[in-house]
């Protein structure tokens, strides 16, 4: 399954940032149910899945994660 996040729906102070590539490393945090990456050295909470209703459960797929000026890429697989 795929998901793609546009910079429009991230946090608005990472939107322009992620549109620049100043933003690196996405990756799930599922206890928080949101996505970080790096930014100036620091982890940072670019994304939240809540607003929009879904909770990814880790215990059955694993993923790969792509961010870039076009947004996030999520590229989830089964077990």
């Amino acid at each position: 399954m795929l998901i793609h996040i546009s910079p429009n729906e991230l946090e608005l102070e990472f939107r322009d940032l992620c549109r620049s590539g100043l933003i690196t490393q996405a990756s799930i945090d599922y206890a928080d149910n949101a996505i970080y990456a790096i930014y100036e050295g620091r982890q940072v909470i670019v994304f939240k899945f809540k607003e929009y209703g879904w909770i990814n459960d880790n215990r059955y797929n694993n993923y790969q994660a792509s961010i870039g000026a076009a947004g996030i890429t999520i590229n989830i697989q089964k077990l």
